[in-house]
């Protein structure tokens, strides 16, 4: 709110001189919000990429054509993630949008050399090489493209933004500092490798734990903006299924039986867990709130069919925060019991309706995430109502009676 001193300008935060751990969450923060940026472009491109694969547009024999221009124009943008995630760190982690292209341009640059000296350490297979294999499967996969982000941005502000070095000069310590880093990962990527491999087998053979840490780690992440970091390592990087294919999401559309071990336990919660709960924030709040009701159901209808799950879970997290954590040990649990189940489902943009019934047909038994999530509607539903209920809960449409301690204490 402003104040009859404020300035004549809104401070930035980068006006006042943050803490030493304020400024590290800030510049964790930023990057989470960057890598969202490359995943953004993941809904259009996963939908024309189901499109014309073979059980869909692809099964018609006069619309082949369609079909392949349809996959080629989804696989454009999946194959090249690591590029894309190169620039998205540096655009989203910018000052200003001025000073963006500089970075963006250094980042492309950084990751292309990084990326072909890698190769010179470990050249694709000549199969590999004549049928142009894509560079999400090259070495590392996306890693190369984040690593190549981060050190772009890096050297960029040191160079150019600090030390106020000429344009040209800053592109050089690039490219001399990616070349050294693409020798330095070449080197290293027999040992990177295994190490990953191992991460992803470790939880492969215990999915249940796994894919449970992991449900919990994700929701408890959102309200700090956090969450994108470990959904990069797992969807995109960690795990492989052949032909150098990398990551979760990559794998399912790629059709490997074992690939969905952390999406299928969104859905549950999405389609059902969370609508479940506006209506029971609905129904806690006093009867003349009336737009409560309005703005809940939406977004229950956003949750639901597109499994946007955020404006429901921001509106109770910060006032309700133990409610909210209950909230990420169900998901976490979710994602746990679907696995214990085997259920492998997947999603190219969240875990919603639309993308059920799209990836319906690649799934395995995904009809179980239908009873899973008529049981969590329930759980949800009876926890919420009572929680908000006997706690006296500041949730949307309700304000804490003033003998409540639950809003100092949450």
């Amino acid at each position: 709110m402003p104040t009859a001193t404020a300035p004549s300008r809104p401070l930035d935060k980068e006006d006042s001189p943050p803490s030493a751990t304020g400024q590290a969450a800030g510049r964790m923060r930023r990057m989470g919000q960057a890598l969202a940026l490359p995943i953004a472009a993941m809904p259009a491109a996963g939908l024309l990429l189901r499109l014309g694969q073979p059980d869909l547009i692809g099964r018609f024999e006069s619309w082949h054509r369609v079909a392949a221009m349809l996959s080629a124009t989804g696989s454009a943008v999946l194959d090249f993630l690591p590029l894309l995630f190169a620039a998205g760190l540096a655009l989203g982690t910018a000052r200003g949008r001025s000073a963006a292209a500089g970075p963006a341009l250094a980042a492309l640059i950084c990751y292309l050399v990084m990326a072909r000296i890698i190769l010179v350490w470990h050249p694709l297979d000549a199969a590999d090489a004549t049928a142009g294999m894509a560079p999400a499967r090259w070495p590392y996969g996306a890693l190369t493209g984040i690593l190549a982000g981060l050190l772009a941005v890096a050297v960029w502000r040191w160079a150019v933004d600090r030390r106020h070095l000429p344009a040209f000069v800053g592109y050089a310590v690039i490219l001399a500092s990616a070349l050294a880093g693409g020798a330095l990962l070449g080197f290293l990527y027999p040992w990177v490798d295994q190490a990953l491999t191992a991460f992803a087998e470790t939880i492969s053979s215990n999915a249940v734990v796994g894919g449970g840490l992991f449900g919990f780690a994700n929701r408890a992440l959102i309200p700090l903006g956090l969450h994108q970091i470990p959904n990069t390592l797992v969807w995109f990087v960690a795990g492989e299924c052949g032909q150098g294919t990398t990551g979760d999401i990559p794998c399912f559309f790629a059709h490997d039986p074992e690939a969905g071990l952390f999406m299928s336990g969104f859905f549950p919660v999405a389609i059902f867990g969370l609508p479940a709960a506006a209506l029971a924030m609905w129904h806690a709040t006093p009867r003349d709130h009336k737009a409560t009701g309005s703005l809940l159901l939406t977004g229950a209808m956003l949750s639901a069919a597109f499994g946007v799950t955020e404006p429901l879970e921001l509106s109770f997290a910060f006032t309700a925060l133990r409610l909210y954590l209950a909230h990420a040990v169900l998901t976490g649990l979710s994602l746990a019991i679907v696995n214990a189940l085997g259920v492998h489902a997947g999603f190219f943009f969240s875990a919603g309706l639309l993308d059920l019934g799209f990836n319906w047909s690649i799934s395995t038994r995904p009809a179980l995430l239908l009873v899973v999530g008529a049981v969590y509607a329930v759980i949800y539903y009876t926890l919420f109502r009572f929680a908000i209920t006997r706690f006296d809960l500041a949730t949307p449409g309700r304000r804490p009676r003033p003998n409540s301690t639950e809003g100092k204490t949450s």
